[in-house]
């Protein structure tokens, strides 16, 4: 195995202004068809007014590849944008940091789902559905999804967004209000994206059950009840899974009500430890025994069986948006983290395999956490340590591996894609095979060096930046960071020396470079 190191710059290049014949993309059921199983990058583009405040670094083409080289298909990008849009418009350079990343996921060969999350932003959407329509949300979902179709409105069938995250208030009945609300903020971010042509006249587009839960959106939310597309068959449905909920995610004993009783955290698979029951995955603590119907593999495959009874087989393919269980370190040690460890591997492994039993696409949640001293213990592949992209839990992804029949992970590297941009202007260097980052080491994986449209070149070389007219560098955040007037010269120089370690978004002539300080 080649170990190397992404160093240097990525470069992305913007679209010429102009005009460029759409194509039909292929059906929301041919793009499902191919998207195998995913992988969120989550806690990092969906962190509000900066991607590193939880602990994650910025992403890498690096990190990427790392993904498509475990064996997944599809990607999904949460991201904040109601942060980066101060009075109500996203800022150009939040949505080239944006493009940029999504450029690692296509480049990588990953389907790639972008969304509109809202964790950290004030809850402005999906914490907010009412029973009436509030016009301040429903301009911000236009505004939002037109600003993000027209960034992307010439990439291929390959790119997806997904109108929200997991809409809707904290309740147990869903009123038919609530439903008519959400559904006309959808309607609004389905018409915002049509509105903008090109590729996302065809696009598909992807919903979000009540909740993202299951059981709430069969009962409320059929398909009946969706908006209308003006094209057919390009629409998705997502729901999440996270159940039982005291196994992957409760991280203490709780009490749900005065009478009822205490609700222990699971630790186990189902009957996998007889001598502490109620620690096994399905423990009813009402009847003081485990249940079979939540416990295993049953569970998932009933739930997933109503996805594609309700929703596949009426036209509407169904993501399973998130799914995923924290390790339980620190509450576990010894052999009994082992034995939580192998019904964790199981639980996985069940997960998945219903999914593909019932035609549904299961997205692993990954937060990046790794450092096993807390609750939120959710990091599959490494980001916030080196060797970066290094798989943690290997015994995990081969489990899922399995399912697809793709045999043990080996790390044989990635194909880079190239043609993701329809009637695209950038000059794309060759596809190769290139080994994931699993190293520090100081070799270089040099990918677009150079932007050039019409002879026009914009280029680093060292400390320098080199362009043709006026040059502007910004900070992931969007704030201006240095500017350089355009020079009477055939060349303007921009000195890097000074800057901060970190990512930056150069900007010259209507292209765009993503420039890492070292």
């Amino acid at each position: 195995m080649v170990r190397s190191k992404f160093f240097g710059i990525a470069c992305g290049v913007a679209m010429l202004a102009g005009s460029v014949s759409a194509a039909t993309l292929p059906t929301a059921k041919e793009v499902q068809a191919k998207m195998g199983m995913g992988f969120n990058v989550g806690n990092s583009m969906e962190v509000p007014n900066n991607p590193t405040l939880w602990g994650n670094p910025y992403p890498t083409q690096a990190l990427l590849d790392s993904v498509k080289a475990a064996g997944f298909n599809t990607v999904r990008i949460p991201c904040a944008w109601d942060s980066h849009a101060p009075g109500g418009k996203i800022t150009q350079s939040w949505l080239d940091s944006v493009k940029t990343v999504v450029d690692y996921a296509m480049r990588a060969g990953l389907y790639t789902i972008l969304n509109i999350h809202h964790e950290g932003e004030g809850g402005w959407f999906q914490s907010n559905i009412g029973t009436s329509v509030n016009s301040n949300i429903d301009t911000k979902m236009k505004n939002y999804w037109t600003q993000i179709a027209n960034q992307f409105k010439d990439y291929n069938e390959r790119l997806l967004f997904a109108g929200a995250n997991e809409p809707g208030p904290n309740v147990n009945t869903w009123t038919s209000q609530h439903v008519s609300t959400l559904m006309h903020y959808y309607q609004t971010f389905i018409d915002a994206v049509r509105a903008t042509g090109g590729n996302n006249a065809t696009r598909t587009l992807i919903i979000q059950g009540l909740n993202t839960d299951i059981d709430k959106s069969v009962a409320n939310a059929p398909v009946s009840t969706f908006p209308k597309d003006k094209v057919e068959g390009r629409l998705m449905f997502e729901v999440h899974y996270y159940d039982p909920y005291q196994y992957t995610l409760m991280t203490s004993e709780q009490n749900w009500g005065a009478s009822e009783p205490i609700q222990p955290q699971y630790y186990y698979g189902d009957y996998q430890k007889a001598g502490e029951p109620k620690r096994n995955a399905g423990y009813n603590a009402w009847a003081g025994s485990v249940d079979s119907k939540i416990a295993g593999i049953e569970h998932p495959k009933e739930q997933f069986a109503k996805m594609k009874t309700n929703y596949v087989d009426k036209g509407y393919p169904v993501i399973v948006g998130e799914f995923g269980a924290n390790v339980r370190s620190p509450e576990l040690s010894g052999s009994d983290l082992n034995l939580h460890k192998q019904g964790r591997v199981q639980w996985h492994k069940d997960v998945v395999t219903a999914a593909k039993q019932y035609g549904l696409t299961p997205i692993l949640w990954d937060m990046g956490n790794e450092s096993n001293s807390g609750y939120d213990n959710m990091a599959y592949i490494r980001r916030q340590s080196s060797p970066m992209g290094k798989v943690l839990e290997v015994d995990v992804i081969n489990a899922m591996r399995s399912v697809y029949s793709l045999g043990n992970y080996v790390n044989t590297g990635v194909t880079h894609v190239e043609d993701f941009i329809t009637g695209g202007t950038e000059t794309p260097s060759s596809s190769s095979s290139t080994p994931v980052a699993e190293s520090s080491s100081s070799a270089t994986i040099a990918l677009h060096p150079v932007a050039r449209v019409a002879g026009f070149e914009f280029r680093r070389d060292g400390n320098t930046l080199y362009g043709a007219g006026s040059i502007m560098l910004f900070d992931m955040n969007g704030n201006l960071v240095r500017s350089v007037g355009a020079a009477s010269s055939s060349k303007t120089e921009m000195q890097l020396q000074g800057l901060r370690q970190g990512n930056y978004i150069a900007k010259c002539q209507g292209q765009v470079m993503q420039v890492q300080i070292r």
